[in-house]
């Protein structure tokens, strides 16, 4: 047995610290599971990390967000039809199509044979099951709608990993166009320019001034590329290593808040994902501050999780969570009506949904005028900047032809 030390929220969403000994990290969870605590971060008594440390976080999990999402899914089904959950866990099994899938979900079986819950068994593969999913299958065990809270689960999933995927796929586009941007500018300075360079400077031709600048630059890419490479290196190295410091994070995402487009932007995206997590959680019977607890892990934004946690100890205090976050300049207005209307009316899981929906809907129909509006400005800055490097060589070769003529 080996002493860990862990902190977690207890049944009263009271925050708890301790050591408990256990064979490994899992060992912990399922402790704390059994006492109807949710585990926020276990670790090694003596600090160390590495196997035997265990946390709710942004970390590269054994098997991918594609993997879950089919999972879940495909268990909801078996279960929704009257299978039991060693028969349906055999058959997922069975079908997994890589060998972490096989090992994890066959573990999962052999744990539920020998009389673990379903919950207990993912918290033995913490890698794999977050403690967010571990926390929903505990609260459909709980409920005895174990079927629904993985349906439930799954529309979650998918819904996060469609939004994110409409992000990414938003900004591929303009990505490729600022890259051939830049590779083609590189190349018309550093190859082209410097070509007719030596020859004007051979001919000894009397150059116009903003050619004298285009072709001074195209040899000063030449000459000094490795220079330039070099201290883009060095900035990069100095970025990340200011990034790593712990205070550098609040600094930067306050900054990025305050930006008139950018901040707003990434405040919804942060919202809609917190909201729609916080709504999953308590619809599927989560008490309120342990789901408040869990739905902070998804927020990237340190200003807005540091809102969130005073916005949790608010509303220990008897405050309402609306009120609570009524004080954060930088969280959406529209879900705060909707969130206030929610607690009013005795739906707030519902009404969280709806404001994460409303919110995603519009985070997508401002990227789109934005990509709309961005794609041309590039295309234009792209024909000017090539404009002005090619009639900055031909207008000296045109006066030469001129005079030769």
């Amino acid at each position: 047995m080996v002493a860990y030390r862990f902190s977690a929220v207890d049944e009263k969403g009271q925050p708890r610290e301790g050591v408990l000994d256990a064979a490994d990290s899992a060992g912990v969870v399922a402790q704390l599971h059994a006492r109807q605590w949710t585990p926020l971060d276990v670790r090694l008594a003596g600090g160390r990390s590495g196997t035997g440390r265990w946390r709710w976080g942004r970390r590269r999990h054994l098997i991918g967000s594609d993997q879950l999402l089919g999972f879940t899914d495909q268990l909801a089904t078996l279960l929704a039809a009257g299978q039991p959950i060693d028969r349906a866990l055999s058959i997922l099994q069975e079908s997994a199509n890589s060998e972490a899938m096989t090992a994890v979900v066959a573990s999962v079986r052999d744990d539920v044979r020998g009389g673990a819950s379903l919950s207990n068994a993912m918290a033995r593969h913490d890698d794999a099951f977050p403690p967010l999913v571990q926390s929903l299958v505990k609260a459909g065990e709980a409920g005895g709608t174990l079927p629904q809270a993985l349906h439930r689960l799954n529309e979650y999933l998918a819904r996060s990993a469609g939004f994110r995927r409409g992000l990414i796929n938003a900004a591929i586009y303009p990505a490729i166009l600022m890259a051939t941007v830049l590779l083609s500018m590189g190349f018309l300075l550093g190859y082209v320019v410097p070509q007719f360079a030596e020859m004007y400077a051979n001919l000894q031709a009397e150059l116009p001034w903003f050619s004298k600048m285009v072709l001074g630059l195209g040899m000063a890419v030449r000459e000094w590329w490795w220079l330039l490479l070099a201290l883009l290196f060095l900035a990069l190295i100095v970025a990340n290593a200011w990034l790593k410091r712990p205070e550098s994070k609040p600094v930067l995402d306050a900054w990025l808040l305050r930006q008139k487009f950018l901040g707003p932007l990434l405040a919804r995206i942060d919202a809609e994902r917190w909201l729609r997590t916080l709504a999953t959680l308590l619809e599927s019977g989560v008490p309120m501050m342990n789901a408040l607890q869990l739905a902070q892990g998804v927020l990237g934004n340190a200003v807005l999780a540091r809102a969130a946690t005073q916005a949790g100890e608010a509303v220990r205090s008897g405050a309402r969570l609306s009120d609570a976050l009524a004080t954060e300049p930088h969280f959406p207005r529209l879900a705060l009506q909707m969130m206030r209307v929610g607690e009013e009316a005795g739906a707030l899981d519902s009404l969280l949904l709806k404001a994460a929906d409303t919110l995603e809907q519009d985070i997508r129909r401002v990227l789109d005028r934005a990509m709309a509006a961005l794609v041309p400005v590039v295309t234009v800055v792209m024909f000017v900047l090539i404009g002005v490097v090619v009639m900055s060589i031909l207008v000296p070769l045109y006066d030469l032809t001129s005079v030769i003529g």
